[in-house]
């Protein structure tokens, strides 16, 4: 394992786990939080949405010095948010403190919730049918991106199809910026990005100000526009992990099929029997999931707006408003 960034929440045992084994180190692996979990956790304690959008938003925020200012305008709410938010450090849940851009801008673990998702429908199955649920709807994913990315490659494409649409769009919003060279061997820029907004760009450091560079590993449009001044391919400053080869060798895990039960050689030693005192009862299991704000669905009735009040749970017909306006 190297350079591996593992997002969770802020669950202790996790924390525990992940401080008690070397192998979770830097720089073997970098440990962060999702940053939905800490909007959640806040809103739990602190009872208020605006300041939960506020803390997510500037949470996303690659720039430093945007980061900054959000943050202490977000502290000045109460001392008591002051002393929350300062307990945890920054660069286990902002953007701007990614300093090595272990996430890829992944801030949150809705790649897990999408696993979860998926996996759904086999969550009370029996043991032996959830282990093959899982392992061949696996199987059912690697095959199909795998042969998508072997395309790719054939096609002589040399980074992914995403990050070229991404590198694409910016090179179009680099045409409408201004660069200007702060040194004879041209890797040193500013780019005016209009409305009064310049940014410094080293080519050779892979720096843009604005801090998507950093955050993202592909060039955002400041860096394009530098680029292109020194006749340079925008390209050649998006990070490897985007590479096709990269992508194919990800894909390409040797899976083998589930054998026929008669083909399984028997295992000598102990048997292990059920304890038959611990069996499950008839109906559906008890989930033990620790719930938190995050998983409140809102009911139907919640989510009616009036036309009349504009409030929340009750329509134009049901208004308490509507008998005094008449």
């Amino acid at each position: 394992m190297s350079n591996t960034c593992l997002i969770s929440d802020r669950h202790r045992s996790i924390i525990s786990a992940v401080e008690n084994n070397p192998t979770w180190q830097p720089p073997n692996a970098y440990h962060v939080f999702c940053i939905r979990h800490i909007a959640s956790n806040f809103n739990r304690k602190f009872r208020n949405e605006d300041l939960k959008r506020m803390l997510k938003n500037f949470g996303y925020t690659p720039a430093m010095v945007n980061f900054e200012r959000n943050l202490a305008s977000f502290r000045e709410s109460s001392p008591q948010i002051a002393e929350w938010i300062d307990a945890i450090p920054k660069e286990k849940w902002s953007c701007a403190y990614d300093i090595e851009g272990q996430r890829y801008d992944h801030m949150t673990t809705n790649l897990v919730e999408s696993v979860n998702r998926v996996l759904k429908g086999a969550k009370n199955m029996p043991i032996t049918t959830l282990v093959k649920h899982t392992y061949s709807r696996l199987v059912a994913y690697f095959v199909e991106r795998g042969t998508n990315a072997l395309a790719q490659l054939q096609s002589a494409h040399r980074h992914s199809k995403h990050v070229v649409e991404l590198v694409k769009k910016n090179q179009v919003d680099a045409t409408g910026h201004h660069v200007r060279a702060y040194n004879v061997e041209h890797t040193v820029f500013e780019v005016d990005a209009g409305w009064e907004r310049s940014y410094s760009v080293n080519l050779s450091l892979r720096y843009c100000q604005c801090g998507k560079f950093k955050a993202f590993k592909y060039p955002c449009s400041h860096v394009v526009a530098a680029a292109l001044s020194v006749r340079q391919s925008a390209f050649t400053y998006v990070d490897d992990v985007f590479l096709i080869t990269n992508l194919v060798e990800a894909y390409s895990f040797p899976w083998e099929p589930i054998r026929n039960e008669e083909a399984i050689p028997k295992i000598s030693g102990a048997k292990i029997i059920p304890d038959s005192t611990m069996l499950r009862e008839k109906g559906r299991p008890k989930s033990t999931r620790i719930r938190n704000e995050m998983d409140e669905v809102e009911t139907s009735q919640s989510r009616i707006r009036c036309g009349l009040c504009k409030e929340r749970g009750h329509n134009r017909r049901r208004c308490p408003s509507r008998g005094r306006n008449d």
